[in-house]
């Protein structure tokens, strides 16, 4: 419901307070159900260790380190203001990040990652006799790792996605695409035709991220051959994205193999550069 009052965000009792493009509105605090997964309980697990970590881990004078870090980093805005982080926070969000790409704890602030230019491009995704198979194009040469973001296939018309959950890490490129179709069938299945795919890349160096690069692309339909023939039989049922995400489970890809052949095909991606994630430039959450 939108209301005329002071800027205000968050939760205030049963009512919660958010800003939407007819500005503010208020809804009824709603408890999602706690739905399970090896991939959030996880990220549970190492946010909660962390953050005691910071103080039952480290001496005096590596908290006096971190926050002096923190201190040069400044949180995400919300409403238009922002601060510096606490020595816990960056700590905590450091690590936190470095247990999810399956690198160890480290207990000494490390240096700012100053990221260029993300060589991660479109989201091709052809529709072959072997299935639904998705691409990235790489434009450069990948200098850190690229955390990879999925959402759920959802309607051809949405045009700005909603949660995305983590897919894993960016598999090496080969002849300028890396595919990620492994990635995606492991956490969603194969998407059907006719929906919609968004990806959103992030690149990652000692635990600092950069900027979020959105895209998204069409799932085309099966060749004329294969449209009469019937879904395989271990074909895998995805599910419509309805604006709740699940936290995808952490599985390793293969190298892709084949870079898409022939023409380009006529799904290319659309991409916009996102809000900044973690302390790529404005602070890490």
């Amino acid at each position: 419901m939108k209301i005329l009052d002071i800027p205000k965000s968050g939760k205030c009792g049963r009512v919660v307070a958010f800003r939407s493009r007819f500005g503010l509105c208020l809804r009824e605090l709603v408890i999602p159900r706690n739905t399970i997964t090896p991939a959030r309980q996880f990220m549970r697990g190492a946010f909660g260790h962390h953050s005691q970590g910071y103080s039952r881990t480290l001496g005096e004078e590596q908290r006096h380190r971190w926050i002096f870090a923190a201190a040069q980093v400044m949180s995400d805005p919300r409403l238009g203001q922002n601060g510096p982080l606490t020595g816990q926070q960056l700590y905590t969000s450091i690590n936190s990040v470095r247990s999810r790409v399956n690198l160890p704890e480290i207990w000494e602030p490390p240096a700012r990652v100053a990221f260029g230019p993300s060589v991660v491009a479109e989201l091709v995704i052809e529709n072959t006799e072997a299935g639904v198979r998705l691409w990235l194009r790489i434009t450069g040469e990948l200098n850190e790792d690229v955390m990879v973001f999925g959402q759920e296939p959802c309607s051809s018309g949405r045009s700005e996605r909603r949660n995305v959950a983590y897919l894993g890490l960016l598999p090496p490129p080969v002849n300028g695409w890396s595919e990620i179709t492994y990635l995606y069938r492991a956490r969603y299945g194969e998407p059907r035709p006719g929906t919609r795919v968004f990806i959103v890349t992030c690149q990652q160096k000692d635990g600092w991220k950069g900027i979020d690069r959105e895209t998204s692309a069409l799932v085309p339909d099966r060749p004329k051959a294969q449209q009469a023939t019937a879904e395989p039989v271990n074909s895998q049922n995805p599910y419509m994205h309805k604006g709740s995400t699940r936290d995808a489970e952490g599985t390793s890809a293969p190298v892709g193999g084949q870079s898409p052949g022939g023409a380009e095909p006529v799904t290319g991606g659309e991409e916009a550069a996102g809000a900044a994630i973690g302390g790529g430039g404005d602070g890490k959450t």
